[in-house]
């Protein structure tokens, strides 16, 4: 992994794969930091009031404490609450559920010999799930400017950019699966990065499980930066579209996502999109090339607070709103931990994915709170 640099709108600690470039708020204002005096930066000087604003950035926070000289371990403990009241396309009933979660995820990042080599752990419990899930494991070799990881970890595709509770509809397209990847940085201007890894689907005319992903990100200038990704098959996302159990796969369906980033003073601005290039042949009509878009807006009115604004919305994605909207309000609780308040509204399409004589759903009210500790 790369160590923290002089410029943390070009690199960040622990993020040298193409999501450095989007932790320039992290890392300026001191969350990547490996102690607690870095983390008081962001209180002081900065803009930036969440932990993180990515899945990426979620697996990066936390304060580095040294357990040994070669040794580290961080950690973010997150609370969520949240209710959801789904209003029926015909009538006025109304079905509500309730959630809530904890949790844990500790991190733990291991160097015992110098020459840009690290290994990272990342494990994460959740009561929902009730089960300890290895998120990471990945050894690193650095020597500037390339990197090479191996190990079960996230593909490049896609960023997930977001200021909620809620994870945005594109997160659809997170993949997870054992890879080798190659990142390289250009210069402090353009980074890029190459993915393959091992398919969990078995397809009907091939015996080959190897996938490819890559994506490339650039800062156009001081305060915008363009992204662009793609994945040989959007199937093996962690949504798992074609839910075909033990039956094999028709063939390959790759999924092309990007995004807009844009920063003036205390706002920041974000636009992304992701999908499919074609349709699964497993999924019925109507639900076979599902795209997702997700644009917000963010302001941070001062050190420990921000709000933010969202819209969002969806294409064939079964189970989701077309259409989304809502806010969200952060509070930074000292210098480890944030509490974000939130409303979403969606517009669903009831006829996604039903059967012709079925009700669906109208719209669907989110109402949720989430606590993030890290240390």
């Amino acid at each position: 992994m790369i160590p923290p640099c002089s410029e943390p709108i070009r690199c960040v600690a622990g993020a040298p794969r193409v999501v450095g470039v989007l932790l320039m708020f992290a890392s300026a204002h001191g969350w990547a930091g490996e102690s607690s005096d870095a983390l008081s930066t962001g209180a002081e000087n900065g803009t930036e009031v969440r932990l993180y604003r990515t899945q990426a950035e979620r697996r990066e926070v936390g304060v580095k404490r040294r357990i040994t000289p070669w040794l580290n371990l961080s950690g973010l403990v997150e609370i969520d609450l949240f209710r959801e009241e789904y209003h029926w396309e015909k009538g006025h009933e109304r079905e509500i559920e309730r959630q809530r979660s904890v949790n844990v995820q500790l991190d733990l990042v291991a160097a015992p010999a110098s020459g840009g080599v690290q290994g990272e752990l990342v494990v994460e419990y959740d009561t929902e799930a009730g089960r300890t899930i290895i998120d990471e494991g990945i050894l690193a070799l650095e020597s500037d400017p390339w990197e090479l990881e191996i190990g079960m970890q996230y593909t490049p595709f896609g960023e997930y950019i977001s200021h909620f509770a809620t994870g945005p509809l594109v997160e659809f397209g997170e993949t997870r699966a054992p890879a080798l990847l190659i990142s390289y940085s250009a210069d402090e201007q353009l980074d890029s990065a190459v993915s393959l890894y091992r398919s969990s689907a078995r397809y009907a005319s091939e015996e080959d499980r190897l996938n490819l992903a890559f994506a490339v990100s650039t800062w156009v200038t001081d305060s915008i930066a363009l992204g662009l990704s793609y994945q040989s098959d959007l199937g093996d996302s962690d949504a798992r579209l074609p839910r075909t159990g033990g039956d094999r796969r028709r063939g390959r369906v790759p999924g092309l996502g990007g995004y807009l980033l844009a920063t003036l003073d205390r706002y920041e601005f974000t636009l992304e999109i992701l999908g499919a290039t074609r349709a699964f042949p497993e999924l019925p009509p109507g639900t076979d090339r599902p795209w997702a878009w997700n644009l917000e807006l963010v302001h941070f009115p001062g050190p420990t607070w921000e709000w933010a604004l969202r819209l969002e919305g969806s294409r064939e994605l079964r189970d989701k709103p077309r259409i989304q909207v809502g806010g969200a309000v952060t509070w930074r609780i000292g210098n480890r931990a944030s509490l974000t308040l939130e409303y979403l509204h969606g517009w669903m399409d009831p006829d996604i994915g039903l059967p012709d004589d079925a009700v669906g759903y109208r719209s669907v009210d989110r109402l949720g709170t989430q606590l993030s500790i890290a240390f």
